[in-house]
């Protein structure tokens, strides 16, 4: 006989799919949006001087209808969506004020949201000391990793890998995973998809075996070349994030990604506001997971790559 506990979710929503999926429910479940993004209100009323000051945000925002959101907007869509805890992430900022500015807000945001928040600070690796000096700085604040990056619009996907180095060591030595957007080699187009394919994250993965990698957007499809033993052999420390995938891939890339890279390298996530949260979990609940596979996807692996207790 199936047997129910408690499932400690604030949406009554996410309690009435969890029991409809006969999942026997383990009380310390939490549901964890492993890649979502906020900003601070200057960002919206000096749209103009950071469109002009960085190249990351004016390939992202130049749009009218571009989304963003502040700290409050997220706090209110965990709140209805039931989600637990959120990972906020920067974007590849190429101006070093506005990562600063960025990044502050990330971690004032979190230290004031009653651990409901866990922030990352992101900077760009070709800065060298000075990245390492911000991310030194706001490890002390409280972040828990690096991200989210872009290599496109940074400028940094033909650098050799020893312009990283400084960057990564700093991660590694930290404990610091870092979170990094790829990208698909076919399909639609989309603002800042770039050309961050599988094999270059792949390359990454291979030149800096001791760093913990999350690749957002499901790797690009790096997970479904994981069923190769070479490939699946350097993918040991990288996990693999849902972000965006209503945007992307039907519900099934859950199910698939999982089965080949493991579902111990799945984390799921919205990239929130560009997707809702809610429609992010409506798409995860379309695919068809064990109650063992579900937990490990909205929490457990989550806490392992975030440091959560």
């Amino acid at each position: 006989m199936k047997q129910y506990t408690d499932i400690p979710s604030s949406s009554p929503r996410v309690r009435q799919w969890l029991a409809a999926h006969s999942y026997r429910v383990l009380t310390s479940l939490m549901i964890f949006d492993s890649h979502t993004h906020i900003l601070p209100d200057q960002f919206r009323t000096d749209k103009d001087r950071y469109l002009k000051r960085d190249a990351t945000f004016r390939e992202l925002f130049s749009s009218p209808k571009a989304r963003t959101a502040s700290a409050k907007t997220l706090l209110a869509e965990m709140n209805q969506a039931g989600v637990d805890k959120s990972v906020i992430a920067g974007y590849g900022w190429t101006d070093l004020e506005t990562a600063i500015v960025a990044n502050d807000y990330l971690l004032e945001s979190a230290a004031s949201s009653n651990g409901q928040l866990i922030p990352l600070c992101s900077v760009n690796p070709i800065w060298g000391q000075e990245a390492v000096g911000e991310i030194e700085r706001c490890v002390q604040s409280g972040a828990r990793g690096i991200g989210e990056l872009h290599p496109d619009s940074q400028n940094f996907l033909n650098a050799d890998f020893e312009t990283l180095a400084p960057v990564f060591a700093i991660a590694r030595d930290l404990s610091l995973p870092i979170l990094m957007h790829t990208s698909e080699p076919v399909g639609h187009s989309y603002p800042g998809k770039g050309t961050v394919t599988p094999e270059y994250s792949l390359a990454l993965a291979r030149a800096f075996p001791q760093n913990t990698l999350v690749f957002a957007h499901f790797g690009g499809g790096l997970p479904f070349y994981s069923l190769m033993p070479e490939v699946r052999r350097e993918l040991k420390n990288v996990y693999f994030d849902s972000a965006a995938s209503p945007l992307l891939y039907t519900s099934d890339a859950f199910d698939v990604c999982a089965k080949a890279a493991g579902v111990q390298r799945i984390l799921f996530a919205s990239d929130f506001p560009l997707v809702s949260q809610e429609q992010a979990l409506q798409e995860f609940k379309q695919s068809d997971r064990s109650q063992l596979d579900a937990e490990a996807m909205l929490d457990s692996n989550a806490r392992r790559v975030w440091s959560i207790s």
